[in-house]
């Protein structure tokens, strides 16, 4: 057989897995959106369901109530497969954590009282901004009950894998679960836990490091990251990282993915809801303008460079973990985006910017789909 020969049978290898994982989903198109709160709305989500991916709705900053209508919207849209993304609680923090958290607070204070938001030093500042992170727990806990009724095709769980108990419960309800790692320990350790597949954020990948076991700045590639957790879970593998082009999707699947998901290369289509500043950045930014912190969630997150940032450098080596921070800063976004305070606002790209200007969510998963299904 000749080196052309095993080429070709690698490359239908491939394909076949990859529309496998298509058929298992029921879509049509192994692509998926990244989970992204705000710009992945209704339209975004709908519309990569609607091209033949799977659409994938963040539950982020949403109630119970607030979720059940805007699936009801999305399945007003299409009537084909979607999921669920859900941010897995953080561990309680100790009071030193939550001292430097008041330390940012304290930092904050002047900006927050002149675009009159809550001062986060108030008496109740910590209870506003939910610096210990209880609310987001029980958040969680709400909405995952809701999903279960919400039903949809897949949930795609970040910050960890689910408990035994939530495992069993969506594979009675027949959801597909997937879980998200960033190393091939993690990988291992999600395998244990019974998913059904794993997304693999490689470092080219926009915002928070999804990272649960190992420490986030331990930073893999996707290269080296797909063929890894695909040999040794056995299990299917969605490629998450700077991707944005047919010929990026075909070589993940060569290295063996199932399928793609990109987030970066859906923000400049009319369907998402991105800010002006950040659509306008999406087109003349490169790779060279972003900056790795941890001060806009206290997890290493990749982003656009801006004046808040660098006016925050010095509390860079005190940030608080992930979640103390993550109140004050998502109001201060907010904020930023209403009041089109470009030098405020946070803006995550991957390392696919600047080099995808599709139109429409159905152009984006054709581009991604082209050899691979």
């Amino acid at each position: 057989m000749t080196e052309v020969n095993v080429a070709q049978e690698v490359l239908a290898a491939g394909q076949k897995r990859a529309r496998d994982f298509a058929a298992l989903l029921g879509i049509e198109h192994p692509v998926l959106n990244a989970p992204m709160p705000v710009e992945a709305g209704v339209e975004l989500v709908a519309a990569v369901s609607e091209a033949g991916g799977l659409g994938v709705l963040s539950s982020a900053g949403r109630t119970p109530d607030e979720l059940s209508k805007t699936v009801a919207a999305i399945r007003a849209r299409t009537n084909k497969p979607f999921a669920i993304h859900l941010e897995l609680p953080a561990k309680s923090l100790n009071s030193q954590e939550l001292d430097a958290a008041k330390m940012l607070a304290e930092g904050l204070a002047p900006l927050f009282e002149s675009l009159g938001l809550p001062n986060p030093t108030s008496a109740n500042g910590a209870e506003i901004y939910d610096f210990s992170g209880e609310r987001r727990r029980a958040h969680v806990e709400a909405v995952f009950e809701r999903v279960l009724e919400l039903n949809p095709a897949a949930v795609v769980a970040t910050f960890g894998g689910l408990r035994e108990p939530e495992a069993d419960a969506l594979r009675d309800a027949r959801i597909f679960n997937i879980a998200t790692a960033t190393t091939l320990h993690e990988a291992k350790v999600l395998r244990a836990a019974h998913c059904d597949a794993i997304v693999v954020q490689g470092s080219e990948a926009a915002g928070p490091r999804s990272s649960f076991e190992d420490a986030d700045d331990t930073e893999v590639g996707l290269s080296s990251l797909i063929p890894a957790v695909a040999a040794a879970t056995k299990l299917p593998v969605i490629a998450a990282g700077g991707l944005c082009s047919a010929e990026q999707a075909l070589g993940a699947v060569l290295m063996g993915a199932s399928a793609v998901m990109a987030g970066t290369a859906f923000l400049t289509t009319v369907e998402a809801h991105t800010s002006a500043y950040s659509r306008s950045a999406a087109l003349w930014a490169a790779p060279q303008h972003l900056v790795r912190t941890r001060l806009y969630s206290g997890r290493l997150t990749q982003a656009l460079r801006s004046p808040l940032l660098d006016a925050l450098t010095d509390y860079a080596p005190h940030m608080p973990p992930w979640p103390a921070a993550t109140g004050m800063m998502s109001v201060l976004q907010q904020k930023a985006v209403e009041l089109g305070r470009n030098d405020l606002e946070a803006v995550y790209f991957g390392q696919s910017v600047g080099r995808s200007a599709a139109h429409s969510a159905e152009d984006m998963v054709l581009t991604l789909a082209r050899f691979i299904s």
